[in-house]
């Protein structure tokens, strides 16, 4: 194995166990349950499901926003769990985030050059020229012209542009890891394509690695390396993304690629859409958290929940009878 394959498979990040619990009217519920999974130096991993699986709470999770109940979340060999808040400054560095509205995401009553500096004055960087060389190469590196965009404020830009200066933000102290939470979701389709663009291309020149959060398939299927299906809390299934949208293990996978419009493809014939509502997270099927409306259930379903198991090489998935045989 040569030094560049070593590198390709370092995990950078370890996450095992996790679980965050919230209080709802008096009640104890799981956001997210016993979630066990790696990501690569520079790989994207796509984490999708629908609307409150626990998408953006596993991002959070990741960089203690807050830490998770319970669990253990270890970066470059790290464990952030147990860190306190003076031990997590400099590891904050190398973790980033881009929210998913880049407008709300902005204080609409500071200066662009401000909004893109803050992360160098929580860091401790106070020489000005420094931050001024940052800032215009940050703004530079994401295709805005810094001596338009500098002085002006959030009010004054679209929405991709917005989204442009929270990635020159989420750059400029050179992470390791970018959590993006739905960074494309609330922009136009064309918009869409300029921002996932740029994502590739900053990650190919400064080596980043990348959670990429989406309920789009479609939007998670060109960028990502490996992707993550998550439904109620859990990880259903994962594995490369060639091989989860060819090859879906887990019905609920099948029925959100049913989603996907393609000409010619065969699929929509075979695999049925999916049916209902995702069940509360205070009151959970038992058993299998999908069985309430998945097409093939049976009786196991209703009383075991499924642990994941791995179906062939890198491909895993939480089902007693999952549309691939082992």
């Amino acid at each position: 194995m040569s030094d560049g394959q070593k590198v390709i498979n370092e995990h950078l990040l370890e996450i095992s166990g996790v679980t965050v619990e919230y209080n709802v009217q008096g009640q104890k519920f799981a956001a997210i349950s016993d979630i066990n999974l790696s990501i690569e130096k520079g790989e994207t991993l796509g984490l999708v499901g629908e609307s409150g699986c626990g998408k953006s709470t596993m991002g959070t999770a990741i960089i203690q926003l807050p830490s998770p109940t319970s669990g253990s979340v270890k970066f470059a060999g790290q464990e952030l769990t147990d860190m306190s808040h003076a031990e997590m400054r400099p590891i904050r560095k190398r973790l980033q985030i881009i929210f998913q509205d880049p407008i709300s995401s902005l204080n609409p009553r500071r200066r662009v050059r401000n909004i893109v500096a803050e992360p160098l004055a929580i860091s401790g960087v106070r020489k000005k020229d420094e931050i001024d060389y940052k800032v215009r190469e940050a703004l530079n590196a994401v295709g805005m012209d810094p001596d338009i965009t500098m002085d002006r404020r959030p009010h004054q830009f679209s929405g991709g542009q917005c989204q442009r200066i929270c990635i020159a933000r989420a750059l400029i102290l050179e992470p390791d890891l970018i959590v993006c939470d739905e960074p494309v979701s609330s922009l136009d389709v064309s918009v869409q394509a300029q921002i996932l663009n740029l994502l590739e291309d900053m990650k190919e020149r400064y080596g980043l690695t990348l959670l990429f959060i989406s309920h789009d398939l479609a939007v998670v299927k060109n960028i990502s390396d490996r992707v993550a299906v998550m439904y109620l809390g859990r990880i259903c299934e994962i594995a490369k993304s060639e091989d989860i949208y060819s090859e879906p293990a887990h019905p609920y996978t099948a029925g959100l690629m049913s989603t996907i419009p393609e000409i010619g493809d065969k699929r929509a014939s075979r695999i049925p859409a999916l049916q209902g509502e995702i069940p509360s997270p205070l009151s959970p099927p038992s058993g299998c958290k999908f069985r309430s409306r998945c097409p093939s259930t049976q009786e196991k379903c209703s009383e075991i929940e499924p642990d994941l198991r791995e179906l062939k090489s890198g491909h895993k998935v939480a089902c007693h009878f999952p549309l691939l045989d082992s």
